[in-house]
């Protein structure tokens, strides 16, 4: 089969995101590697979503779909997917984009090594308030059987995520009672079983602005992580990192907390943290006033 006779299937899963819209779609239609499908998957959005989208409708590549009844985010992907006709699944976040050549450096490497079943990528954090970017991480990412650095590193991406629909299938899909980790999840098993590939040189831009989910939501990102923890901590190969795994929790319970009120207990869990560059970081932001740390938070953003 020729490179371009293998179809990307692109799901794009929308609910009020209309505001960074069009430069997420405009990235898509600007691929280089033209033979994809983009499935927008509308989550019962009560904005101006559909009408933006709209403007796209003379691209036969672009299909939408409104869902019957709001869902958690990983259940809308996996309604999503149940629409598409690609050999590959990619995902990309609707205040995301992608750089032009993203399609067609996954689907080169897939093509090229047929041991490959997921591939991962570098990004760009893109702060909407500074209008600037920076790399996310200098860390050199590894290809082949990744579990051991994706446990030691949490950096994936869901808008730098593809993956093999043949085996996403089979893998059950995205675990759908997940709200914000659904995507790490799904890496987890994948990387447990499969090797993937990684590209080092930044491909993808993630937005991070007031509204992100994610920002907003620190402590459903803990108790998810934690409840992903407990579910799996004693079973093979997970419970060979479960250092690594419960440092990544308590990362996350300070950082939540900091922004709360810091407590005995806070300054505790600082001093049971690793010695790291972190640790120094979260010790400055303790002992700085509540009202500088808020600010300094909303600014970063």
């Amino acid at each position: 089969m020729k490179l371009d006779q293998k179809k990307v299937s692109i799901i794009v899963n929308c609910y009020n995101g209309a505001k960074y819209l069009k430069e997420c779609l405009d990235s898509i239609q600007k691929q280089s590697y033209k033979n994809y499908e983009l499935i927008f998957w509308d989550n019962k959005s009560q904005d101006n979503s559909k009408e933006i989208f709209l403007n796209y409708k003379n691209d036969t590549r672009f299909k939408y779909f409104y869902a019957d009844l709001h869902t958690t985010l990983y259940e809308a992907r996996n309604l999503a997917i149940e629409k598409t006709s690609g050999e590959y699944l990619a995902f990309l976040d609707t205040d995301d984009w992608w750089v032009e050549d993203y399609l067609l450096n996954r689907v080169k490497i897939f093509d090229q090594r047929g041991e490959y079943i997921f591939s991962f990528s570098n990004c760009y954090h893109y702060f909407q308030r500074k209008k600037n970017k920076k790399i996310f991480t200098k860390i050199i990412m590894p290809s082949g059987n990744i579990f051991d650095f994706i446990s030691k590193n949490y950096l994936v991406k869901m808008s730098c995520l593809m993956i093999k629909k043949k085996v996403f299938i089979n893998e059950k899909k995205f675990n759908k009672k997940f709200n914000i980790i659904g995507d790490f999840e799904l890496v987890m098993r994948l990387a447990a079983k499969y090797k993937g590939f990684s590209i080092n040189k930044p491909q993808t831009y993630i937005r991070f602005h007031s509204q992100n989910f994610l920002s907003n939501n620190r402590d459903m990102f803990y108790n998810e992580y934690k409840s992903w923890y407990e579910s799996v901590k004693n079973f093979d190969p997970y419970i060979n990192y479960t250092n690594y795994f419960k440092n990544y929790l308590l990362y996350l319970k300070i950082s939540k907390n900091i922004l709360k009120n810091k407590t005995g207990e806070l300054f505790f869990d600082i001093l049971k943290y690793p010695l790291s560059l972190n640790k120094f970081k979260l010790f400055f932001l303790f002992l700085l006033p509540k009202n500088i740390v808020s600010y300094l938070n909303e600014k970063y953003y």
